[in-house]
């Protein structure tokens, strides 16, 4: 067994909440088969796993990118621009060509093969192309944006140092106004605004599916820049004032209340199921799509404080599972699409009932993916490249010093 200090300026719970929104993705894909036909229709479809996709969609990649922004602004000024290029280089850029490389042209044959099961050959023929909707980025999309963020805020940043200095008035209003906002229940409202302008100006947005996954293109897309974006930047500002953690711990529990409060409503407006129309609000009384985007884009945020509140009240400490899942979550995360798409399509017509389907493709799932990084990645370089250093296979024991 190894050891593992419990240093004072690792951030046990940030760790534990990354590795949530990674592995709530898994749970988010393995869902999709019962209620829509990706990759496959299964025969047993479910509103509740419908909703279940709902509800994590709301806040996985939000969260996921508030917390890349803390620690992209944690790691450069701890270890500078040219360190943290590199480490960026080998950690994000390399497993994104070299993961798409691979996986990219696996899981169009999955794809096409769950389509051919479920709805004949002809809908493989008519299924959409890559030069049509441009390049198909897969689930990988987000270390794309992630790298446009990086050259984006330093490239701001630079200019912004070079002009003003890195200590002014307008840094220390900036501060203040996030400080404010984080310490209230409005905060959430205010931050989730910009996303609610774009989702107004929006007539065709598929209200249901949320904020749409930038998964085709290198064009970036409006709706991911501003609500990821966001995200990243509000993350990059939190950690310029370590303290405003506390504050986000202190109030938790009362985002995640509210969080559940306004996803229900949203639901009660929008419905269970995805509807066929992009918009369901189309023949209803005006006033219920910008409540529904209100409720939306602010259910968003206190998800994201919820959890990091949450995690931080009650994940604080060093715990060896949460470390090692925390370690697995990126290589599991980024080699899971065609393992669950794959269980999924041999799945699909059986005559079993999701709620044995399901756990059965997690389960699954869930076991190939640890044992791959165990026993393939952990320790080698692959594992160096991934974490940043390889790791010994034995799980750490958390010590006290």
């Amino acid at each position: 067994m190894v050891a593992v200090t419990n240093d004072p300026n690792r951030l046990h719970a940030l760790d534990a909440v990354r590795a949530f929104a990674l592995l709530a993705g898994i749970v988010l894909h393995a869902t999709m088969s019962f209620f829509l036909p990706i990759p496959a229709m299964d025969v047993s479809q479910s509103t509740s796993l419908g909703v279940l996709f709902y509800v994590i969609h709301i806040f996985r990649m939000t969260l996921f990118f508030m917390i890349a922004g803390l620690f992209a602004h944690k790691v450069f000024h701890r270890r500078g621009l040219p360190a943290f290029a590199r480490d960026r280089g080998r950690r994000i850029v390399l497993p994104m060509f070299v993961g798409w490389l691979i996986l990219s042209p696996l899981l169009g044959v999955i794809v096409v093969w769950g389509l051919i099961r479920t709805f004949g050959a002809a809908a493989a023929e008519g299924a959409p192309t890559a030069p049509a909707m441009g390049l198909p980025l897969t689930h990988l999309w987000f270390l794309y944006y992630l790298c446009i963020f990086y050259v984006g805020f330093l490239t701001l940043r630079q200019l912004f140092v070079a002009v003003a200095g890195s200590n002014t008035f307008l840094h220390r209003i900036v501060d203040k106004v996030v400080a404010g906002l984080t310490s209230t229940v409005v905060g959430p409202v205010v931050f989730g605004l910009p996303l609610a302008a774009v989702f107004l100006s929006s007539p065709a947005w598929a209200a249901w599916l949320g904020l749409p996954t930038p998964d085709y293109g290198l064009t970036p897309q409006l709706p991911a820049m501003v609500g990821y974006g966001g995200a990243f930047a509000l993350g990059w500002m939190l950690d310029r004032q370590g303290e405003l953690l506390h504050v986000i711990r202190r109030n938790g529990l009362i985002n995640l209340g509210l969080a559940v409060v306004l996803t229900v409503v949203s639901l009660m407006l929008v419905g269970l199921t995805p509807p066929l129309a992009p918009d369901p609000f189309v023949d209803n009384a005006a006033w219920q799509r910008p409540v529904y985007i209100l409720c939306y884009t602010s259910a968003m945020w206190f998800w994201t404080f919820g959890i990091i509140g949450t995690a931080l009240r009650f994940l604080s400490q060093p715990s060896a599972r949460w470390r090692y899942l925390a370690d697995a979550s990126y290589w599991m995360y980024l080699i899971h699409l065609p393992v669950v798409f794959f269980l999924q399509v041999v799945v699909a017509q059986l005559p079993l009932h999701w709620s044995i389907k399901f756990p059965f493709i997690l389960v699954v799932a869930t076991a190939v993916l640890l044992l791959s990084y165990h026993w393939l990645v952990r320790p080698t370089r692959l594992g160096k490249a991934l974490n940043g250093k390889a790791i010994p296979r034995a799980q750490p024991v958390p010590v006290t010093t």
